[in-house]
């Protein structure tokens, strides 16, 4: 998982897993990742495989604005926008107090 100034973004390796196999959901303030594929035969027999990932959407993350994508070598990627602030920049002005003796 990383997030930066402007962008939240999760990379994970599903290359044993077909893009029917997967799934990505929101579900209330987790980002939710499903991979499951029944028995398949191998050189050493058969393998099932299976993961549930579960991340924490930080605060102030467009959960709406998320997509996905599957690279050719099997890196699901899950990106959104950070929100930026609608407050616009100001100058705060520092006030100083005289210390006096009453």
């Amino acid at each position: 998982m990383k997030l930066d100034k402007d962008r939240f973004m999760v990379n994970l390796d599903v290359k044993h897993f077909s893009p029917e196999e997967l799934g990505v959901k929101v579900n209330g303030d987790f980002l939710e990742i499903r991979g499951k594929h029944e028995d398949r035969q191998d050189e050493h027999g058969f393998v099932s495989r299976e993961f549930h990932r579960k991340y924490k959407i930080p605060a102030g993350v467009d959960s709406a604005a998320l997509t996905s994508s599957l690279s050719s070598d099997g890196v699901l990627t899950i990106s959104a926008p950070r929100k930026l602030a609608d407050i616009p920049e100001r100058t705060i002005t520092i006030t100083r107090e005289d210390k006096q003796n009453k």
